[in-house]
C-alpha cells in the first residue's frame, strides 16, 4: 500500500539533478544501442533538467507534461529533417570489393578473346571482359565497372 506514496515522493522531489541524470542514463544506453530514438527522449530530458536549474519553479506535473511535449516535437524534428540526412549518400563500398575497383589500373593476365580475359589485380586474378577493343598480356587496362563477379575493362 506504500507504493503509490513512493512514486509521488519521487515525482514531487523530481529536480534539475535528476532529470539530468535521467537523460545522461539516456544517452548511454543510445550510445549502447544506436537506434537515435532514445537520443530524441534523452536530450528532452536534459533540457528540462537545464530549465529546472535556470528556473525551478515547475510542479512535477508541469516538468512531465515538459518532458513528452519536448520528447515528442524532438522526435518529429530528428525523425522528419535529421535521419534522411543521415542515411542519405552514396553507399559505401566497404563490403563490396569488386565495386571499389571501379577505377583501378589493371593489367591482363593474358590475350583477350571475344572480349573476354583476365586481369591482375594485386595478387588475385579476375575474370574480365572488353565491350570494345582488344588486350593483348601485359596491356594495362581501367576497370570502368563491375558485372556480378566479372571486371569490365577499358584500354588506356
Amino acid at each position: 500500500m506504500d507504493e503509490p506514496n513512493v512514486i509521488m515522493q519521487f515525482l514531487e522531489g523530481m529536480n534539475g539533478t535528476r532529470w539530468l541524470m535521467i537523460g545522461f542514463v539516456l544517452l548511454v544506453l543510445e550510445v549502447l544501442t544506436g537506434t537515435m530514438y532514445i537520443l530524441w527522449v534523452a536530450a528532452a530530458a536534459l533540457i528540462v533538467g537545464v530549465i529546472m536549474f535556470i528556473a525551478p519553479v515547475l510542479d512535477w506535473s508541469a516538468q512531465l507534461l515538459l518532458f513528452a511535449v519536448l520528447t515528442g516535437v524532438l522526435m518529429y524534428f530528428g525523425h522528419t529533417y535529421l535521419r534522411p540526412k543521415m542515411k542519405g549518400g552514396e553507399p559505401s563500398d566497404l563490403n563490396d570489393r569488386a565495386r571499389s575497383m571501379v577505377g583501378m589500373r589493371v593489367k591482363a593476365v593474358a590475350d583477350f578473346e571475344t572480349g573476354r580475359g583476365r586481369v591482375q589485380v594485386g595478387d588475385t586474378q579476375w575474370r574480365a571482359k572488353m565491350d570494345e577493343g582488344t588486350a593483348k598480356a601485359g596491356d594495362e587496362l581501367k576497370i570502368s565497372s563491375v558485372d556480378g563477379t566479372t571486371l569490365v575493362v577499358v584500354p588506356l
